[in-house]
């Protein structure tokens, strides 16, 4: 027999996403500031997303993480804290868990690197083109004519890392902090 799950009440739904989409806000607009945390910013920040996504379901995770988005852009000191969060980190821990229900081990981890490098290409072709960060790529430079490969690689290395922190994250947070967030609601 099914437990059919008791809707949540608008006011519940408007505060959370609210509450949850300010944390992150403000998450991206001080920690970008701090140069060491540019990148721990959006990891954060899409990891609030998520307990949105968790609570109410994928499409108020996603409505969420756009309206953050959108803000980043236009509060968030740092346009590339902002860029990874759009196009990496705020929406991957919303949809990991439809990756994670394809059949083969190896299937979803070649869907995560393809989906991690085209978003990184794509988020450093638009800071680089669009928003016309060039140091990005004088940067590079010391590291020759393969420094931007070197760093995609690098990136995806950190990134097989998050992911393995949210697979590990999501238990955690089902034992031991989904009952203690429950008793505080009522």
């Amino acid at each position: 027999m099914m437990v059919e799950r008791k809707k949540p009440h608008v006011s519940y739904v408007v505060s959370l996403c609210g509450i949850m989409s300010g944390l992150s806000l403000v998450m991206m607009f001080f920690l970008s500031m701090i140069p060491s945390f540019e990148y721990v910013s959006p990891i954060v920040s899409g990891l609030l997303l998520w307990v949105v996504a968790e609570r109410l379901g994928t499409r108020y995770g996603l409505i969420s993480y756009m309206a953050v988005g959108l803000l980043c852009l236009f509060i968030s000191p740092n346009y590339e804290a902002s860029m990874m969060f759009i196009f990496i980190f705020g929406y991957y821990p919303i949809i990991r868990q439809y990756i994670m229900k394809l059949p083969h081990f190896l299937l979803k981890w070649l869907v995560k690197l393809v989906l991690y490098a085209a978003a990184a290409i794509a988020c450093y072709w638009l800071l680089i083109n669009l928003f016309n960060m060039t140091h990005l790529l004088e940067d590079m430079g010391e590291m020759g004519e393969y420094g931007a490969w070197i760093l995609l690689a690098m990136g995806a290395v950190a990134f097989i890392l998050y992911d393995i922190f949210l697979g590990l994250f999501a238990p955690f947070y089902d034992k031991m902090l989904k009952p203690k967030i429950a008793r505080m609601m009522k």
